[in-house]
């Protein structure tokens, strides 16, 4: 167990990490490319209350799991003391790079994207990696400075999100119908003919268009599981961090609609398709061109909030990860307050690599198959933990075992969907896990 002094994070510091690691690139880029196919209002409200209800569910069971296993190290811990060591260094691996490492260069590819939308003449990749560097020095410099930033920036992030939110239902002109109608269920259920698609499991409950639109809604939910990554800086994990999990996602979940609404009521749908900058857009149309670029900045500024949240969790798991390497153990060591100073450098390199290896699309996509993969194991570990040990004396996840199961059969199933729409991602994904396999056996050698 980590020491008390180490435990510098209370319940709104852990509620401030799962919030901000929600509310970032995801819902402030995925409705453009999920108006391809989806333009009803009632589809577009159902894909994130559907994303949001299976993120509660996947909520429920890591809230157990990480009552009962309140260590750093999130997916890293827990299947390894579920499952196999091997197991567990794979999920860490996966988490450090996927988890945190491609979010963050994604975010602040978005950033860059926005910032750009109101200063052309900005260098976007250079404006990302001087984000990247300025928010890991503050970080690396004090774990306390770190998350009272969080803290202020989430604040910040929520407030303007409620802003902007009331001033679209106030002044929004769009008559975008939210009820359902004939449309609107053909988007999500198709016309009956979906079975003969033949895309494994999923054409006889929902469209294709559909399940693609749940991966993109599915990056823009990932976070929920924040605060076990960090549950050996939480003071009083037993009650804090069940909490910070449940709140934090039933709070994004109702952001998330609203805002969705609100985009689609500034400006009409085909102003909006394929375009990465939806808030910029949305900004402009309902609130003016000036006032627009400066709505559109602050929401690059919000951005700066989700960034600042993985920058504090994700090396947190390296440091858990790299106590079990010997000839890694040095990267693990921490300073007095806990700050684990050389993975937060380690993380910031990868970040930037990241960066330039890869397009924005493929980032989404490659984050959101390959997590799916490890939060199925970890809530099917959840469930094979009660059958070894029994309820826990704490917290129980609610509605057992009906909601674990419907996390994992819905998960499963869209993970198989994007398995065949999506093979090049997919391949990267499972790729990355063999990749951190083969680092578990040169390590264990050693």
């Amino acid at each position: 167990m980590s020491g008390s002094k180490q435990r510098n994070v209370d319940l709104f510091g852990a509620t401030s990490i799962v919030v901000a690691n929600m509310i970032g690139t995801g819902v402030f880029t995925s409705l453009g490319y999920q108006l391809f196919d989806i333009q009803s209002g009632f589809g577009i409200v159902m894909i994130w209350l559907v994303g949001g209800l299976l993120a509660l569910c996947g909520a429920f069971c890591y809230a157990e799991l990480a009552t009962r296993l309140p260590e750093d190290g999130g997916e890293y811990y827990f299947l390894s003391k579920i499952y196999h060591p091997a197991l567990g260094f794979v999920a860490g691996f996966v988490s450090s790079t996927v988890g945190f490492a491609a979010p963050i260069a994604g975010a602040s590819i978005a950033l860059g994207a926005y910032v750009h939308g109101v200063w052309p003449g900005v260098n976007e990749t250079a404006l990302a990696i001087i984000i990247i560097t300025l928010i890991s020095i503050i970080h690396w410099w004090n774990a306390r400075l770190g998350i009272d930033f969080q803290k202020g920036s989430t604040v910040l992030k929520v407030s303007m999100i409620l802003l902007f939110i009331g001033a679209g239902f106030a002044i929004g002109q769009q008559p975008v119908d939210f009820l359902p109608s004939a449309q609107s269920w053909k988007e999500i259920f198709g016309d009956g003919k979906a079975a003969s698609d033949g895309w494994l499991g999923l054409g006889n409950l929902i469209t294709p268009a559909f399940a693609t639109s749940l991966i993109w809604v599915s990056f823009a939910y990932s976070g929920w599981n924040a605060s076990t990554y960090i549950a050996g800086s939480i003071e009083n994990p037993n009650r804090n961090l069940s909490r910070s999990i449940l709140m934090g996602t039933l709070t994004v979940t109702g952001l998330y609609v609203l805002l969705n609404m609100v985009l689609m009521k500034s400006t009409a749908v085909h102003n909006l398709v394929g375009v990465k900058e939806v808030g910029l857009v949305a900004a402009e149309a309902l609130l003016g061109s000036n006032i627009g670029k400066l709505m559109g900045g602050i929401i690059s500024l919000l951005l700066v909030s989700t960034i600042s949240s993985m920058v504090f969790t994700g090396p947190r798991v390296l440091a858990k990860m790299f106590e079990t390497i010997p000839s890694m153990q040095g990267l693990s060591k921490r300073e007095a307050d806990g700050n684990p100073r050389r993975a937060i450098v380690v993380q910031w390199v990868v970040s930037l690599i990241l960066l330039f290896v890869m397009d924005f699309p493929q980032l989404i996509y490659y984050i959101a198959f390959t997590l799916s993969l490890f939060t199925m194991l970890t809530v099917l570990g959840m469930m094979i933990l009660r059958f070894r040990e029994g309820k826990p004396d704490g917290y129980r996840a609610w509605g057992y075992p009906v909601t674990p199961i419907l996390f994992l059969l819905t998960t499963g199933a869209v993970a198989m969907f994007f398995v065949n729409d999506k093979p090049t991602e997919s391949l990267y994904g499972l790729s990355t896990a063999a990749v951190g396999f083969v680092f578990y056996l040169l390590s264990k050698r050693k």
